[in-house]
């Protein structure tokens, strides 16, 4: 399972038409090798630090998705 991390970040302040960011988190998306699917979603915040936050939770492969 391949991985894209993005950063997450928030702006802190802008002066003479400079805006400046500070780094509050990472993006984690897990996608599948073989079709580039995306299989979950999780961010690390530094507002949260002890919380695993998941947009959609791995999936079981035993588990099929049905409509």
């Amino acid at each position: 399972m391949a991985t894209q991390t993005l950063k997450l970040n928030v702006k802190s302040g802008e002066k003479e038409g400079t805006n400046y960011w500070d780094r509050c988190g990472v993006l984690f998306v897990n996608t599948d090798d073989a079709t580039g699917e995306i299989k979950s979603i999780s961010v690390k915040h530094n507002m949260f630090p002890g919380v695993e936050m998941v947009a959609f939770p791995k999936r079981d492969d035993n588990d099929p998705v049905t409509e």
